[in-house]
C-alpha cells in the first residue's frame, strides 16, 4: 500500500477514499449499461431499430443465461456473476426498446423463403465410382471437390439461418407479437434451470452448457454482419457497440493465453473466431462509413448565383 509509505497524519486521508479495487469491480460491472444503454437511448430517439440486428439481444441473452447457471454447476468470481446479472438487464431493456420501435409495417410471412438444401446438394455432379480406378489420382480430386461442394453449401444454409432476410423455421426470433421473444426466453430459462439442477454434478452436462454457451456467444456478431451487408451502411449502428466487442475479446483472449492453465482448445477457437467476425464489422464499418460520407457530399445542395448577384461582383 502505498499509502504506508506516507506520514501517519496522512495515512488518515485515505481512510475517507473509497477502495480501488472496489471501484474497479464497480465500474467493470456497470460497463455493459453503458454500451448497451447509449444504444437504447439511440434507437429511443430515433424512434427505429433499422440498422440493428435483433438477433444480438437473442444470442446474447441465451449466453449469458447458460453463463449465469454455470455459476451454479463451478463457481466463478462474483464480480463476473454481477457483470452478467446487469447484462441481462440491459438486455432485456434492448430488446423492449426494438420491438417497440420496430417498423409497424413487420411481417415475417413476406420474407423470402429459405432454399431447399436438398435441393442445392442434388445439384452437385455425382461421382460413379464405376467410372474410374481406386488408385486414379483424378477419382480423388473429383472426390474432394464434392466434399468441398457439400461442406460449402452445408454452411451457406446455416449462414441463411442468421439472415433476417429469410423467413426461418417456425419464425425463430422473428415473431410479430412482443410476448412470444419473452415467452421463449422464460422457457429457455426453465429448461436448462430444471436441467442443471438435475445434472449439475455431471462432469459431461457441465461441459456441455459451458461450450453451448461460448459456441452461441461466438455467433453474436454474425447477424450484424449479414444485416450490414445488406443495408450498405451504418448509419443506426452504435460505433460503441463494436468497441465493447472488440475491448471484450481482447480481455478475453488475454485471459485465455496469459490469466489461466491447462485452457481448452475449444475456448481459445470460440475466442478467436468472434473476434475475427468483430474485426469483420470493423471493415464493414470503415468502408460503409466513408460510403455513407460520400452519399453525403453528393446530396449537399448546390444553388445557382442570380444575375443581380453575378452583376453586383462582376
Amino acid at each position: 500500500m502505498l499509502e504506508l509509505l506516507l506520514p501517519t497524519d496522512y495515512q488518515l486521508m485515505f481512510r475517507w477514499l473509497p477502495d480501488v479495487h472496489i471501484v474497479t469491480n464497480t465500474l467493470v460491472s456497470l460497463a455493459p449499461l453503458y454500451t448497451y444503454g447509449t444504444a437504447s437511448f439511440s434507437i429511443y430517439r430515433k424512434r427505429t431499430s433499422a440498422g440493428f440486428s435483433l438477433d444480438i439481444c437473442a444470442t446474447m441473452l441465451m449466453a449469458l443465461i447458460l453463463r449465469i447457471l454455470y455459476y451454479f454447476i463451478s463457481p466463478y468470481e462474483p464480480l463476473l456473476l454481477r457483470q452478467l446479472l446487469v447484462m441481462v438487464f440491459i438486455q432485456c431493456v434492448l430488446l423492449k426498446v426494438c420491438l417497440r420501435f420496430r417498423h409497424a409495417s413487420y411481417n415475417p410471412e413476406e420474407l423470402e423463403k429459405l432454399p431447399d438444401l436438398a435441393q442445392d446438394l442434388a445439384q452437385i455432379p455425382k461421382i460413379s465410382v464405376s467410372q474410374f480406378q481406386y488408385d486414379d489420382p483424378d477419382f480423388y480430386r473429383r472426390l474432394i471437390e464434392s466434399l468441398v461442394m457439400h461442406f460449402v453449401i452445408c454452411c451457406g444454409h446455416i449462414v441463411r439461418f442468421f439472415d433476417v432476410h429469410y423467413e426461418r423455421p417456425f419464425h425463430f426470433w422473428q415473431w410479430v407479437e412482443p410476448f412470444e421473444y419473452w415467452k421463449f426466453l422464460q422457457i429457455f430459462s426453465a429448461v436448462f434451470a430444471v436441467l442443471t439442477a438435475l445434472f449439475r454434478h455431471v462432469s459431461f452436462f457441465a461441459s456441455f452448457i459451458g461450450i453451448l454457451g461460448l459456441f452461441i456467444e461466438a455467433l453474436l456478431p454474425l447477424p450484424q454482419i449479414l444485416m450490414l451487408q445488406r443495408l450498405k451502411t451504418v448509419e443506426n449502428f452504435k460505433l460503441i457497440l463494436l468497441v465493447s466487442w472488440l475491448s471484450g475479446d481482447c480481455m478475453k483472449l488475454s485471459y485465455l493465453f496469459f490469466g489461466t492453465d491447462n485452457v481448452s482448445v475449444i475456448f481459445i477457437a470460440a475466442g478467436l473466431f468472434q473476434m475475427g467476425l468483430d474485426l469483420v464489422i470493423l471493415c464493414q464499418f470503415v468502408y460503409f462509413y466513408r460510403q455513407d460520407m460520400k452519399r453525403a457530399a453528393l446530396e449537399i445542395p448546390m444553388y445557382e448565383l442570380s444575375s443581380e448577384h453575378d452583376q453586383h461582383y462582376g
